[in-house]
């Protein structure tokens, strides 16, 4: 059984980002046979319940490990996450997520993400350092893939296509 760990803004009851979270589990189901998913969620008990996955707290730090150290691949999407004009906090809290799965040898995806504003040379960097390591790259804007490019990544190595709720 392959295990899918899924990292984005869910839990929330933001009803974009919730429909983004039950278009990425259905294609993955729809594609893929013998497949356990588990969403990283505000609100576990719902999200499990919603969309009949696992759920961990996305705030437990211990069990954001033990369900990174039980997934193949991490897939972070949906949404702008990767961006900080709103947070200063929130663009270092996916980017950590990431360099946990690095460090547990796990494959790491970025899925229909709209990147960007990223203000902070620091964040810049490190955005562009992390975004190097993973397997695939799929934005939902060419403004995205050209902030990516301009920060160091090839825009060989992203892909755009729309958001996955279309």
């Amino acid at each position: 059984m392959y295990q899918i760990l899924i990292s984005g803004y869910y839990g929330f009851n933001n009803i974009g980002d919730e429909s983004i979270l039950s278009a990425v589990i259905d294609n993955l189901r729809e594609k893929l046979d013998d497949i356990e998913i588990t969403v990283l969620s505000q609100n576990p008990e719902s999200t499990a319940q919603k969309y009949g996955v696992h759920s961990v707290n996305r705030k437990s730090v211990i069990d954001i490990f033990r369900a990174m150290k039980k997934s193949d691949l991490l897939i972070s999407g949906g949404g702008s996450l990767l961006q900080d004009v709103t947070s200063k906090k929130s663009i270092l809290y996916y980017l950590m997520i990431m360099w946990l799965a690095f460090f547990l040898r796990r494959k790491v995806f970025i899925y229909s993400q709209g990147i960007g504003p990223i203000q902070s040379e620091f964040n810049r960097r490190l955005t562009a350092a992390t975004l190097k390591r993973t397997q695939g790259i799929v934005v939902r804007d060419e403004a995205s893939k050209e902030l990516l490019t301009e920060i160091g990544l090839n825009c060989n190595d992203i892909i755009v296509t729309a958001d996955p709720v279309l």
